[in-house]
């Protein structure tokens, strides 16, 4: 059943607000602490003020109407790549662009090979990925590296050094000390599940009106045998785990599980999401 205007009102009563634009947050967030991974509640006492202020990464505190912290997230831009690419396959294609700009002045081009060799390297300068047929159309320009792009080319990988645009949810945490608040709000729905969707989610569409983005992403730090909070990002907030996808770990991200979510999905599922915000009572 679709949300009701009260509860509504109860959403509209709580206060999303950026870390840094108050200065007593600083002293607001001591008594937050979350009794699974108060490691992450740890960076919103320490560093996390400081990276706000210098726009690293954005901070956003989600208030109760008392003025405790209810939830806290993070977010920063990130890049996605295919799957299949290394580093030895990103200088490949670093030398490939090298030697193609140092033939494209080559007064005995034709205009059709010097179109060719424009299109390809702006296809790498672009990231959007070289293919085994645009490898074939400078072939008569028997380049060195030519050979070994060639090999990198099966069955299974129809491009290569292709990237995608992405907003990293670095930091979901919720503040236990505020459990109790959070339930007397008597919504049916998830404390982080409420935050993404009615918080998180339209500051990311928000953004598509100034820049291209595909994907959301996320590194779930679960270490528990069940992944349930891996599943908890799928079945609530409908990110994945993609075969064909990939980006670049930091050191303390080497145990998480790399998740996605396809942007241009975002809205409707939203709406989704607050047309079934009440259980049927069917299923009560």
């Amino acid at each position: 059943m679709k949300i009701t205007r009260e509860q509504l009102a109860v959403l509209e009563s709580l206060q999303c607000q950026r870390l840094s634009s108050d200065s007593d947050n600083m002293y607001l967030v001591e008594s937050f602490y979350n009794d699974t991974n108060d490691t992450i509640a740890q960076t919103l006492k320490n560093e996390a003020y400081g990276e706000d202020e210098s726009k690293s990464v954005a901070y956003y505190i989600v208030k109760h109407p008392n003025g405790q912290i209810l939830f806290f997230f993070s977010l920063k831009c990130g890049l996605l790549f295919d799957h299949f690419i290394r580093p030895d396959l990103l200088e490949q294609l670093q030398k490939f662009a090298k030697e193609l700009s140092d033939i494209s002045d080559d007064n005995t081009l034709t205009p059709e090979q010097r179109r060719d060799i424009t299109d390809v390297m702006e296809k790498i300068r672009a990231n959007k990925g070289v293919t085994k047929e645009d490898i074939h159309k400078l072939r008569q320009q028997k380049l060195d590296i030519l050979e070994e792009l060639e090999k990198e080319f099966n069955a299974d990988i129809a491009r290569v050094g292709k990237t995608f645009s992405g907003i990293e949810l670095v930091h979901f945490c919720s503040n236990s000390e505020t459990d109790d608040s959070w339930e007397n709000l008597g919504l049916p729905q998830l404390r982080g599940t409420v935050i993404f969707w009615y918080f998180v989610v339209p500051m990311v569409l928000e953004a598509l009106k100034y820049v291209g983005c595909q994907y959301m992403f996320l590194f779930a730090a679960d270490k528990s045998k069940d992944e349930k909070l891996v599943r908890y990002y799928e079945d609530q907030l409908n990110f994945k785990r993609p075969d064909e996808l990939a980006t670049a770990k930091p050191f303390y991200d080497f145990t998480c599980k790399f998740m996605c979510h396809e942007i241009s999905s975002l809205e409707k599922e939203r709406e989704e999401f607050f047309e079934n915000f009440n259980p049927s009572p069917d299923n009560v």
